[in-house]
């Protein structure tokens, strides 16, 4: 038996809004400099790591595959493309639009509340 210890899970939205068909998600982050996993993250200029903001889309298409398939768990199994265009900074607000085709290829933009993208990015899923 291991004695190693996890951290707990984080949650990288604030809000997942799955839309009634099933193909499309969106959801909302605000980053903030108090957020427990900010701390020590360039302190004196606070920005959202690249990994968080895929973490926020695997989150979000992991909503809509729940709700696609009964309750399903979605595994992400590749990353295709992405693209990190613009910083994610204290008080910022990312939108996540995210689509997911039959095959559990999501395709998402992250933009901030300034309307500039942030990044884009094109992932694969599978049903567990």
């Amino acid at each position: 038996m291991s004695s190693q210890s996890y951290a707990a899970p984080l949650r990288a939205v604030d809000e997942v809004v799955v839309d009634p068909d099933g193909t499309s998600a969106a959801a909302r982050k605000r980053v903030t400099r108090t957020d427990p996993y900010l701390a020590g993250h360039y302190p004196d200029f606070t920005i959202y790591p690249g990994v968080f903001m895929l973490e926020s889309v695997v989150q979000t298409a992991r909503e809509l595959v729940a709700v696609r398939h009964g309750g399903a768990r979605a595994t992400l199994v590749g990353i295709r493309s992405l693209r990190f265009t613009a910083p994610l900074l204290d008080g910022d607000e990312m939108s996540v639009a995210l689509t997911l085709s039959a095959d559990l290829v999501a395709k998402a933009t992250c933009t901030r509340g300034d309307g500039k993208k942030a990044a884009t990015m094109t992932l694969e899923f599978r049903v567990d």
